[in-house]
Parts: structure tokens; sequence; C-alpha cells
């Protein structure tokens, strides 16, 4: 599978949500839907706090070559 961006990540789990909201969705089918949101979402959150964690890293160093 090729590597999502944070974005496709988003699109994916709002295109899942819109599928959930179905009245005709089988069961079967919401679960596993279901299980490949929460999946999607958790890869999602990832990627955010690795960015959060890079930019921590660069305001520190940036506070430390001014000194």
């Amino acid at each position: 599978m090729k590597n999502e961006t944070f974005e496709d990540k988003i699109t994916n789990a709002k295109s899942i949500i819109e599928k959930l909201m179905r009245q005709d969705i089988p069961l079967e089918e919401s679960v596993k839907l279901y299980e490949d949101g929460l999946k999607t979402i958790k890869e999602a959150q990832d990627m955010l706090e690795l960015a959060k964690a890079k930019i921590t890293i660069i305001e520190q160093d940036s506070i430390k070559a001014k000194e």
C-alpha cells in the first residue's frame, strides 16, 4: 500500500463515516468499516503527534541557536 498523507487519512476517515451513516449497510460491513475507521484515525493521530514532536525539536534548536 502506498504511503498516505495525513490529509489522505482524514479524507478516508470522513468517507468511512459517511458509509457508516447509511441505513442499508449490513452489520458485518459496518463492523469492518468501524474497525478500518479506528485504524485510519489512529494512524492520522500518530502522524500528527510525530509532526508536533518535530516542531518542538525545531523550536528548541532555534532557541539554542539564539543563545
